[in-house]
């Protein structure tokens, strides 16, 4: 299980002198691949993220705080070998790990948790549903009247709107895990939603602020509309059974049907669900709520710390 993933970062008076001059940051400048042109900025990795200084004095920090963590402490993915080293975030990361990355990155750039700007940020869960995720997945059909785009053999879907993205995929198959692991992700590209709940920098980030941003991510989750794979067909009547051939496919919805005629729909399939499935999404929902409890847990005396 984890919460917090990917984040871009406006790092705000921070000293670009003392900072290019640390020996853990090896800064280099780009050049271009058309024009042979050096670029405007310099970058230096540093565990699996990537820290940027512009010529104009802006300083961006981006990158997977999960997997800088796991890079940190030296913990690696099952499959991870010499040549494939591309960072772990399949293990737990709960709000106590996001505060000692707080107080890492801190002590990095020399500044305080309200001079990082959020400027995009990811949260997530890993579900184990005891369920195989791809049978979730391949039912996807739309999420706010825009079809899913599959990649790696159907393991991974993703839906991207203005201000927000919406992935999920087998993260058990991308790391090569033993226990069957979905991975649901709300990237928020534009603040204003975490802006709504109090969140702006890096220091906006606790427990109450995180209980809010799940409900949000729990919203998402619920706007999904998709056709149960483990629907079973007896009892059903055959206009019933015609109709599910028709919905498990997603062009039926996006392409045959108009938005305002979809409700009376998605209510039928909704009712086939429940009497006739194991209903997945709310396997999966139940097991959303219980990960969000557990990591957005502190104990007293880490509060007071």
């Amino acid at each position: 299980m984890k919460m917090v993933d990917y984040i871009k970062m406006l790092l705000v008076n921070i000293d670009i002198e003392r900072l290019k001059n640390l020996p853990c940051l090896d800064f280099i400048t780009g050049v271009s691949e058309q024009t042979g042109e050096l670029l405007n900025k310099k970058e230096a990795d540093y565990h699996q993220c990537k820290i940027t200084v512009y010529d104009t004095g802006i300083i961006i920090f981006s990158g997977s705080i999960h997997k800088l963590y796991n890079s940190l402490k030296s913990k690696v993915a099952p499959n991870h070998t010499s040549k494939n080293i591309k960072g772990f975030n399949g293990n737990q990361f709960n709000l106590k790990n996001l505060i000692e990355m707080q107080n890492h990155l801190t002590n990095l750039f020399d500044c305080k948790p309200q001079q990082m700007e959020i400027r995009s940020i990811e949260i997530g869960v890993n579900a184990e549903p005891q369920l195989a995720p791809s049978l979730f997945i391949k039912g996807l059909l739309y999420h706010k009247n825009k079809m899913f785009e599959y990649r790696f053999n159907r393991n991974f879907a993703k839906v991207d709107h203005q201000h927000f993205d919406l992935k999920i995929y087998n993260k058990s198959k991308q790391y090569n895990m033993k226990t069957d692991t979905l991975r649901i992700e709300l990237k928020f590209n534009k603040m204003r939603e975490l802006k709504s709940i109090g969140i702006v920098t890096l220091a906006d980030i606790n427990q109450i602020t995180l209980k809010e941003a799940f409900k949000l991510f729990l919203k998402r989750f619920d706007e999904i509309i998709y056709y149960d794979k483990t629907i079973y067909l007896e009892g059903l009547t055959k206009s019933q059974i015609a109709s599910l051939e028709r919905y498990s496919n997603p062009r039926y919805w996006i392409d045959e049907l108009k938005p305002n005629h979809r409700h009376r729909h998605k209510e039928n399939l909704n009712k086939i669900i429940l009497k006739n499935s194991k209903n997945l999404h709310q396997i999966i929902r139940t097991e959303i709520i219980k990960k969000c409890s557990i990591i957005t847990q502190l104990s007293e005396s880490e509060i007071v710390a």
